[in-house]
C-alpha cells in the first residue's frame, strides 16, 4: 500500500500537496485560500453592546460634582454620581477625584484592617500579592 493510499484511508483531508525546491514535499491539510465568511455565517452576538450617549459636562455640573464628592465622599462614590448626572464613572473621576484626607482615610482603615490579621491570614494576601506580580 502506498503512502497516499494509507493517507487516504485513514482519513486525513488532504487539499493539496507541493513539492519544494529541495525536493520535499509540502502537504496541507487545509486549503490554499480560506472561505470568504460573511456577517450572516457567523452566530449571532453574545452581548449586544449599545453606543453610549455621553452628556457633555458643563462647568456648572462639574462645579456640583466636585461640590458633592468633596462633602460626603463616603456617601458620594463614583457610581452613586455617575447614576446621579446620568455621566461614566471616568467622567466622575476626571472631573471630581476623591479627596486627599478620604484616601488617607482609607489607607489607616486598611492599615487598621491588615493589623488585626493572623499571622497565616497575612502570609496567604502577601502569597497571593506576590503571585499576581509573576502574572
Amino acid at each position: 500500500m502506498s503512502s497516499a493510499q494509507a493517507r487516504s484511508s485513514l482519513g486525513t483531508n488532504i487539499h493539496f500537496t507541493e513539492t519544494l525546491e529541495d525536493g520535499s514535499i509540502f502537504v496541507s491539510r487545509v486549503p490554499r485560500q480560506l472561505p470568504a465568511i460573511s456577517e450572516a455565517d457567523l452566530p449571532p452576538p453574545i452581548r449586544q453592546h449599545a453606543p453610549v450617549e455621553q452628556k457633555p459636562l458643563t462647568a456648572e455640573l462639574r462645579k456640583t460634582l466636585v461640590k458633592l464628592r468633596n462633602e460626603d465622599p463616603a456617601h458620594w462614590t463614583v457610581s452613586r454620581l455617575a447614576k446621579k448626572f446620568d455621566v461614566s464613572a471616568r467622567t466622575v473621576l476626571m472631573a471630581a477625584p476623591c479627596p486627599q484626607w478620604r484616601r488617607e482615610e482609607i489607607q489607616r482603615q486598611a492599615d487598621s484592617e491588615w493589623e488585626k490579621l493572623g499571622y497565616k491570614k497575612r502570609l496567604i494576601r502577601i502569597n497571593r500579592l506576590r503571585r499576581r506580580l509573576l502574572w
